[in-house]
């Protein structure tokens, strides 16, 4: 028996129609062996098909499981208390502007209604004070003339602009029905900070 060098692989000769005679090796085979043995076969390979499917399953429900479980026992670890009423309330007061930005807040709400279309031309002011709030409301009393559209937009642009003003009540009135310019009289109501006392 001759040796084989190391560094050198057996080479395997293949005959050259090897495809063509192992499909007519398959078909001999289905032939001689009947419909009966081609279906049970396929039933063979439908339920090693199912086998593998279930055991993807089992692993996909067994990781949820996990993550499931991981999720309860973070929920049951106790979080930080929630915020008291006191602790809400001095939020809120925080979150108010300063007495002192009111031109601010003033100059902003004057910007969106040109930004509108909306000519301002008269306002009137109004504070008023509560004696048990910490805050005071500062009521803005705007008539305007203009088309529905500019109105709405200015409503909007106001309050989304200013976060701590509050629409309080608008009102309509068209002279003709023709007319596209409508009379709107919008009362704001500003929430700020109380004036520091000295």
């Amino acid at each position: 028996m001759a040796a084989i060098k190391s560094g050198a692989l057996p080479k395997l000769k293949l005959a050259p129609n090897l495809a063509p005679r192992l499909a007519w090796q398959t078909r001999r085979l289905l032939r001689q062996a009947g419909p009966g043995a081609v279906a049970g076969i396929a039933c063979a390979l439908l339920a090693v098909l199912a086998q593998w499917h279930a055991t993807q399953l089992d692993q996909r429900q067994a990781a949820l499981t996990r993550q499931l479980n991981a999720a309860a026992r973070a929920a049951a670890i106790p979080h930080a208390p929630a915020p008291t009423a006191a602790g809400g309330v001095a939020a809120f007061y925080a979150y108010l502007p300063a007495h002192d930005a009111i031109p601010d807040q003033l100059k902003e709400l004057v910007k969106v209604a040109q930004q509108s279309d909306i000519a301002l031309t008269k306002a009137e002011y109004k504070p008023e004070m509560d004696a048990k709030a910490g805050f005071l409301r500062y009521r803005i009393t705007l008539p305007v003339k203009a088309d529905y559209a500019s109105v709405q937009t200015f409503l909007i642009g106001a309050l989304q602009a200013l976060p701590t003003l509050t629409l309080d009540s608008v009102a309509f009135k068209r002279e003709q029905i023709e007319s596209g310019e409508i009379d709107a009289r919008i009362q704001f109501v500003l929430l700020v900070r109380q004036e520091a006392r000295r």
